[in-house]
């Protein structure tokens, strides 16, 4: 995965690769078969929730944070193609692909729209989670039915049976297995969340990225962070996280 997180850091701060993680996300089709568990969840989903109109494309774009919505970031917006040149990640064993996906640039289910974002401090930072200097991407995507949820569902299953790490390939094939998988706690923001760490398996520059997933409605905010002083230690910070949460969803309102 060594050069997996290269285009997220190369983006943000033209600095070398840390590891893990290749474009995350992306408006592709992905693959359209959906597991039992994804086929669960969409039977769940309230009839008011299935209902609501997903924002289209122009709208999500102006639903992504700026520079000036979070102080002491710097800000830069992506395209699709910057965002989703990750191709499809692999995990080897099924019940972890929910999370091997978004190390790459095709998901299951698909968004229907989305818009991107790199993010990277200003300078050092200290308390929330972690302390650095902190980059990483945003993806605000809208889904249809009940897909936003179905990703949640999907990704608790995932974090509940892969703890221990799992073998997987990148976009492009390449090795990119996962050591272990850290689930963490999440922030309370949206409709709900997950948060976790994923440590790249290896000897030498292995990184741990930072993941969180807000639902808001049939919207998902996702994000991945590192430090790029300590590629070891996990750093997302809350500021981010709340900034677009609180975009999104006061543009859902607007």
């Amino acid at each position: 995965m060594s050069k997996s997180v290269s285009r997220v850091v190369l983006a943000v701060t033209a600095v070398a690769a840390l590891g893990l993680v290749t474009a995350c996300g992306g408006d592709s089709d992905g693959d359209k078969k959906s597991d039992k568990s994804s086929e669960k969840s969409a039977e769940k989903t309230p009839a008011a929730e299935q209902q609501a109109a997903p924002l289209p494309k122009a709208a999500l774009e102006k639903a992504v944070v700026v520079k000036a919505d979070i102080k002491g970031f710097e800000v830069e917006q992506m395209t699709d193609k910057e965002y989703s040149d990750g191709g499809s990640a692999k995990a080897a064993d099924a019940k972890c692909q929910p999370l091997a996906q978004l190390m790459g640039a095709q998901t299951n289910p698909a968004p229907k729209d989305s818009a991107y974002a790199t993010f990277s401090s200003a300078g050092a930072l200290t308390g929330g989670k972690g302390s650095g200097t902190a980059t990483g991407m945003i993806r605000v995507s809208s889904y249809a039915e009940a897909g936003a949820e179905q990703t949640v569902s999907d990704l608790r299953g995932a974090l509940a049976a892969c703890t221990s790490g799992f073998k997987a390939t990148d976009g492009s094939g390449e090795k990119a297995d996962v050591a272990k998988v850290e689930p963490l706690t999440a922030p309370k923001l949206g409709d709900e969340a997950v948060s976790y760490t994923m440590t790249e398996a290896g000897t030498e520059d292995v990184g741990t990225v930072t993941f969180t997933i807000v639902r808001s409605g049939a919207h998902l905010s996702v994000f991945f962070g590192v430090d790029i002083a300590n590629p070891t230690k996990p750093l997302l910070p809350d500021a981010v996280v709340s900034a677009q949460v609180a975009k999104l969803e006061k543009a859902l309102k607007a």
